[in-house]
C-alpha cells in the first residue's frame, strides 16, 4: 500500500495511480448477473509485489450501476501445483477480502464511478506465486454480480510475485568441461518471458510426439503483465522434434493482447494475439549450433534493410515454472531457466499494420492462406491465379503487373548473400498479395543460413522473371548495389554487413559483461538430456555433407565470436584467390562471391570516382562533389547519373543506421557529371554520412557505385 494510505481512505490513493492492464478487462463489458452499463475499471500496486509486500487493489464501479457491496477473492497459485481455468482446482481455495467503498466524486476522473478498495497482506505474497483475483458484488436490488465474467476466457485478472532473477551456474558438459556462472545482472540483460504451467503439459507439449501441435493452458508473465490462461503448443513442420530444444508457439484469449517490445526496448504499436518463439537451435543446420540465433534475426533485419518486408526479432531469455524449486545445484537442467529463444514477428494483419503496409491477402508456400485481408479472394483463387499466370511464359509486361518486382530482386539477391540453402518452389517463403494486385516474396523460417553448398536451388517459381532481358539486366544491377552498399565494407563501423552484425551480437555478448547467451544457451543445451544432437555446440572443424556435397566448416576462435567472425567472411570479399564459384563448398566469402558472380556483366560502365568540390568545407554552409566522366567499355551512350547519401553508424537508443537505407537519392540525371550539393543544416549534427554516385547506360546498364565519401556533419568538415 503507498505510504499514507489507511482505512477508508485507501480509495484517495488510487487517484495517484495508473491504470494497469490486469489480463481480462477486455472481454466483457458487463458483471455477469447484472445488466450494467460500462466497464469497471481495475487497479492494483504494485504491478509485480516482492514477497511480503501488500498489494492494494480497486475497483471503480460505473455511477450508473448501484453495488452496494464489493468483496475481492484471491487464489494463491503455488509453483509446481499450476491450476488450469479446466482443472477443478480452479473453483476452490478463494480468500475473501470484504471491499470498502469510497466517494464517487473522489476518483477525479481518473476512473469515473463509485470505488471499493481492499488490501492483500503481504504474508500473502511469496516468491514465484501466481496470484489470481476476482470480484463478487450485490446490486441495491440485492442481485449478485461478477467481474470478470466467469464465462469469459480468461474468468479473473492476477500479478505475479517475483523477488527478481537469481544467478546460474552451467558447463557445456557437466562433470568433463568447467561451470559458468551467469549472474543475475547477466540475466537481465534480455527480457524474461516466464510460462506458468503443470510439468506433465510442458513434457508433453515439447517431447511428446502424440502431443503434436496440443494447446495446453497455461499463464505468461512479461514486462509486469500477466497474462492468465493462454495456450502454448510446440511448433514445426519436419523440424518439430529434430533439436530436442524445440520452437514454442503462443495464443491470448480473446480481449487479451500481448503487448511486446522490440529489440531495441521499444513497444509495438499493436498488441499480438499470438507469437512465435524460436529456439537458436539450427534443427536442420546443426553446423550452425552455437550462433545463438544470429543466423535468423541478423537475417530478416538484412532483408527489412534491402527493402524486403519483413518481421522483427528479439531475443528473449526464457524460464518455465513448473516445479517447486527455482533450480537445483546438483542438476543444472532442472528449474525455471529454459535459456536464450527468439521471437520472430508472426505475418499476419496485425504485423501488415506494423509496418505500415496495406492490408492484403497472406499465404505461405506449405499451407496455404495465413491471413485474408477484406475484400480479398477467400479461396485462395487469387494465388492459383498467379501460379498459372507464372507458368505460361509471361510476358515482361505481365510481371511488372503482377510481382513487386523490386522487392523480388533484394530477395533474391540476399538470399545469395546469406546463403539461404533451405528456399525452395514448395517451400520456406510467404506471399503477399497486395490490394494493387501485386504480389510481394516474403523471407521465411530462415534457420538453415550462411551454408556455401547448393541443398535446395535456393530459388521459387517468381525466379523466371528473369528470363526477361530487361529484369535480368535490373537484377544485376542490384545485385551489383547490395555488393557495393552492405558487403563491401567487412569493419565494424561501416555501415554495411560489418555492422549489422556488431549490432546483432551485441544483444548476445552484451557491453560490460564477461559471459555470453551463446555460452548459457551450449551450457544448457549442449548436453541436455533432450537434446537430440549432443555435443554439437562450436564444434571445429565440422565436417559436413547435406547440403549438396561435402565440405568443413571452421570456427577460429571456436565461439559465438567466431560464428560472428565466419559470417562476415562468408559474406564479404575474403578469398586471396576470386575464384568464386557457386556450390564450391568454400566458406571464405561464398556468399558475396555467389552474388558477385550472378551480378557479371563486361559491358556495364566503369565505377566513377566521385571528388569533393570545396577544399575548406567547414566554412561552406553545405557539401558540394563533382564525379568522372561516363565511360563505357562497349560505347553504350550515356542515360543518366544518380546520387545517394546515406546515414550510418551506431544508434544509442534504436536501430542503428544503414547505407542500404538512404537519407537522399536524387532522380536520375541526365546531364553528365553533375555536381552534388547537400546542405549541412539538413543533416544531424556529430552524424557520418556517406555520399556515392553510380551511372546508367542507354541499354540500362548501371555502373557500381562509386566508392563513397564519408562525411560527418558536425562543424561541417569531411574526412
Amino acid at each position: 500500500m503507498p505510504a499514507g494510505c489507511r482505512g477508508l481512505a485507501l480509495w484517495t490513493c488510487f487517484s495517484l495511480l495508473t491504470f494497469f492492464s490486469a489480463g481480462c478487462e477486455r472481454h466483457s463489458d458487463s458483471f455477469a448477473g447484472s445488466a450494467l452499463n460500462g466497464s469497471p475499471r481495475v487497479l492494483y500496486q504494485p504491478t509485480q509485489p516482492r514477497s511480503g509486500q501488500a498489494v492494494s487493489v480497486a475497483i471503480f464501479v460505473p455511477s450508473q450501476n448501484p453495488v452496494v457491496q464489493m468483496t475481492l477473492q484471491v487464489q494463491s497459485v503455488e509453483p509446481g501445483r499450476y491450476r488450469r481455468r479446466t482443472d477443478p482446482e480452479f473453483d476452490q481455495d478463494w480468500q475473501d477480502f470484504p471491499m470498502e467503498p469510497g466517494p464517487q466524486e473522489a476518483t477525479n476522473g481518473v476512473a469515473p464511478g463509485t470505488p471499493f478498495t481492499a488490501t492483500v497482506p503481504g504474508e500473502l505474497q511469496r516468491h514465484r506465486h501466481l496470484m489470481r483475483f476476482r470480484f463478487r458484488g450485490v446490486t441495491d436490488q440485492g442481485s449478485p454480480v461478477a467481474w470478470p465474467n466467469p464465462t469469459n476466457e480468461c474468468p479473473n485478472f492476477a500479478w505475479f510475485v517475483y523477488d527478481g532473477l537469481p544467478s546460474w551456474t552451467g558447463a557445456s558438459r557437466p562433470g568433463r568441461t568447467d561451470a559458468r556462472r551467469f549472474s543475475s545482472n547477466f540475466l537481465a540483460t534480455l527480457p524474461a518471458y516466464h510460462l506458468i504451467a503443470k510439468g506433465k503439459d510442458v513434457e508433453q507439449s515439447q517431447w511428446d510426439p502424440e502431443h503434436n501441435r496440443q494447446p495446453f493452458l497455461g499463464t505468461l508473465v512479461y514486462d509486469d503483465r500477466v497474462y492468465d490462461h493462454i495456450q502454448f503448443h510446440n511448433r514445426g513442420q519436419a523440424s518439430t522434434y529434430v533439436a530436442g530444444k524445440n520452437k514454442w508457439g503462443f495464443r491470448f484469449p480473446r480481449g487479451q493482447e500481448f503487448h511486446a517490445r522490440d529489440a531495441w526496448g521499444r513497444p509495438y504499436r499493436h498488441g499480438w494475439r499470438a507469437f512465435n518463439l524460436n529456439a537458436c537451435a539450427s534443427p536442420w543446420a546443426q553446423v550452425n549450433r552455437g550462433m545463438a540465433g544470429l543466423d535468423e534475426a541478423l537475417s530478416y533485419r538484412a532483408f527489412q534493410l534491402a527493402d524486403v518486408p519483413s518481421p522483427d526479432t528479439h531475443w528473449v531469455h526464457f524460464r518455465v515454472i513448473d516445479a517447486v524449486t527455482e533450480s537445483n545445484d546438483r542438476d543444472q537442467y532442472q528449474g525455471d531457466l529454459w535459456g536464450l529463444y527468439l521471437v520472430v514477428q508472426d505475418k499476419n494483419g496485425t504485423w501488415l499494420r506494423e509496418r505500415g503496409l496495406p492490408d492484403g491477402n497472406l499465404f505461405s508456400a506449405e499451407s496455404g492462406l495465413k491471413h485474408r485481408a477484406t475484400g480479398m479472394p477467400e479461396n485462395g483463387n487469387d494465388l492459383r491465379d498467379f501460379f498459372i499466370g507464372m507458368e505460361h511464359s509471361p510476358s515482361e509486361r505481365w510481371w511488372r503487373q503482377h510481382l513487386d518486382v523490386n522487392a523480388f530482386l533484394s530477395f533474391h539477391a540476399m538470399n545469395r548473400v546469406l546463403g539461404n540453402v533451405d528456399l525452395r518452389p514448395d517451400g520456406n517463403y510467404y506471399l503477399y498479395h497486395r490490394p494493387d494486385e501485386q504480389w510481394v516474396v516474403l523471407p521465411h523460417d530462415l534457420d538453415m543460413m550462411f551454408i556455401p553448398r547448393t541443398h535446395w536451388p535456393g530459388t521459387m517459381q517468381a525466379v523466371e522473371c528473369l528470363a526477361i532481358p530487361a529484369l535480368r539486366i535490373e537484377y544485376k544491377n542490384r545485385a551489383r548495389e547490395i555488393l557495393d552498399l552492405f558487403c563491401s565494407d567487412a569493419s565494424p563501423t561501416g555501415g554495411q554487413v560489418g555492422q549489422l552484425i556488431a549490432e546483432f551480437s551485441r544483444f548476445i555478448a552484451p557491453p560490460g559483461h564477461s559471459r555470453t547467451w551463446a555460452e548459457l544457451d551450449e551450457a544448457m543445451w549442449n548436453w541436455h538430456p533432450s537434446s537430440q544432437a549432443r555435443g554439437e555446440f562450436n564444434r571445429t572443424p565440422y565436417h559436413d555433407h547435406r547440403f549438396g556435397g561435402d565440405w568443413v566448416r571452421r570456427l577460429s576462435p571456436p565461439d559465438f565470436s567466431g560464428f560472428c567472425q565466419y559470417i562476415l567472411d562468408y559474406c564479404t570479399d575474403t578469398r586471396a584467390e576470386k575464384n568464386y564459384r557457386p556450390n564450391d563448398g568454400d566458406q571464405r566469402g561464398y556468399g558475396f562471391g555467389f552474388l558477385q558472380f550472378e551480378a557479371r556483366d563486361p559491358e556495364i560502365p566503369e565505377r566513377p570516382t566521385i571528388h569533393p568540390l570545396d577544399s575548406a568545407p567547414e566554412r561552406n554552409p553545405r557539401f558540394a562533389f563533382g564525379v568522372s566522366k561516363f565511360v563505357s567499355p562497349k560505347a553504350h551512350p550515356f542515360q543518366s547519373i544518380e546520387w545517394r547519401l546515406a546515414e550510418i553508424g551506431a544508434e544509442a537508443q534504436g536501430p542503428w543506421h544503414y547505407e542500404l537505407q538512404a537519407s537522399r537519392t536524387t532522380p536520375p540525371l541526365t546531364r553528365e557529371s553533375p555536381e552534388f550539393h547537400v546542405e549541412s543544416t539538413t543533416l544531424q549534427s556529430g552524424r557520418s554520412y556517406r555520399v556515392r554516385a553510380r551511372y546508367r547506360d542507354a541499354t540500362g546498364r548501371c555502373s557500381h557505385w562509386s566508392h563513397p565519401i564519408s562525411v560527418v556533419a558536425a562543424a561541417a568538415s569531411n574526412r
